[in-house]
């Protein structure tokens, strides 16, 4: 089930083409941004559009809940590629 969940999210990030690499265990993952983005920024605007994320250096890290569902990912992959393309 988490297995499953952290596969379908990773698939999501590395599909985006301004997500560099993808790391993590589980749904606890990181998202390296190009050089031209800061994470802090990236985060605000998500938070802006009702998407929560976390930053780490240059990374976005996410931590959603075990419980989250493939739609909620949907969801929240679709705010973060509308706030990646600007």
């Amino acid at each position: 089930a988490v297995n499953e969940k952290s596969a379908y999210m990773i698939e999501k990030l590395n599909a985006m083409p301004q997500i560099r690499s993808v790391t993590g265990l589980g749904l606890m993952l990181g998202a390296e941004l190009p050089e031209d983005m800061t994470a802090g920024e990236v985060a605000a605007k998500c938070a802006e559009k009702g998407l929560l994320v976390l930053t780490a250096k240059t990374k976005l890290r996410f931590l959603p809940p075990l419980t989250i569902s493939k739609e909620e990912i949907d969801r929240g992959m679709e705010i973060l590629a509308e706030v990646l393309r600007g």
